[in-house]
């Protein structure tokens, strides 16, 4: 194995995508080489750098959101949906440690290029704190990509996991917000679409989001999610929604658990 070869597998390597035989042969490979040792060792670092990083609230929803949800799941509002938990499962947040460390070796390689070259400037004046705010750069776009290549996967779970990155992000781009919306207005798993209400509740300081979450309200059928929605609506203290939620209490099928909280919901926001 060359070193090259070696820097191509790596990221699969972290991201545990290699096949039996080549991450054996990986393994040795590190083993028997010194240079390959270094680098492996400073991805290692620079993971460990990241998940401080990465370590920061990324939900402004508060406590009694996912309280009152769950109360009223278990006075049988909608029963087969679960909300979906701000403690993820420790395997997808393996999944999720790996993209991040995908992400720093995409910094890396960068980095490695510029040390390689003597018209940049000497490594030793790249201070720490630059690494680490390129390193969250280049997180920042491997997410977004992320949220965009996940939300038509035919599997609920990697769906919840674009939704996970998307609540990560410091700013969403249009096409992030657009991917959330159609999550939110059209997916068949209530847990996906009560999801993407959290998530999207990162970004109600975006006109256009607060706009779309008042438009949600009249176009959702689950109990769990108008609940979310109207919840949401009197932490914003969003006068617009007040007309959606009156459009939906006109619906004759209406949940009567539903009907109580937007009345209540209207009456706070007023």
């Amino acid at each position: 194995m060359t070193i090259e070869k070696f820097k191509n597998l790596l990221p699969d390597f972290i991201l545990g995508m290699l096949s039996e035989a080549e991450e054996i042969e990986l393994r040795s490979f590190i083993q028997s080489n010194l240079e390959a040792a270094s680098i492996y060792e400073e991805w290692k670092s620079l993971e460990e750098e990241l998940d401080t990083i990465s370590e920061q609230p990324s939900r402004k929803m508060d406590d009694r959101f996912y309280q009152f949800l769950e109360s009223e799941n278990n006075d049988g509002v909608d029963e087969s949906a679960k909300v979906y938990s701000i403690n993820r499962p420790k395997k997808e947040l393996g999944w999720l440690k790996a993209v991040a460390v995908a992400a720093i070796l995409v910094v890396g390689f960068l980095i490695g290029k510029q040390w390689e070259s003597p018209s940049i400037v000497n490594t030793q004046e790249i201070t720490n704190s630059t690494a680490l705010q390129e390193a969250a750069q280049e997180t920042e776009a491997v997410r977004t990509e992320l949220v965009i290549s996940l939300v038509d996967q035919p599997s609920a779970s990697k769906r919840l996991q674009a939704l996970s990155e998307a609540s990560k992000l410091s700013e969403a781009t249009d096409q992030v917000i657009n991917a959330l919306f159609k999550m939110l207005n059209s997916d068949p798993n209530v847990n996906v679409r009560l999801a993407a209400v959290s998530a999207l509740s990162n970004y109600v300081e975006n006109p256009k989001v607060r706009e779309g979450l008042v438009l949600s309200i009249t176009m959702q059928d689950s109990p769990m999610v108008q609940i979310a929605l109207a919840d949401l609506m009197v932490t914003l203290k969003e006068q617009k929604s007040i007309n959606s939620m009156e459009t939906l209490l006109q619906k004759p099928d209406i949940n009567q658990a539903v009907k109580q909280k937007l009345e209540e919901s209207i009456n706070q926001i007023i």
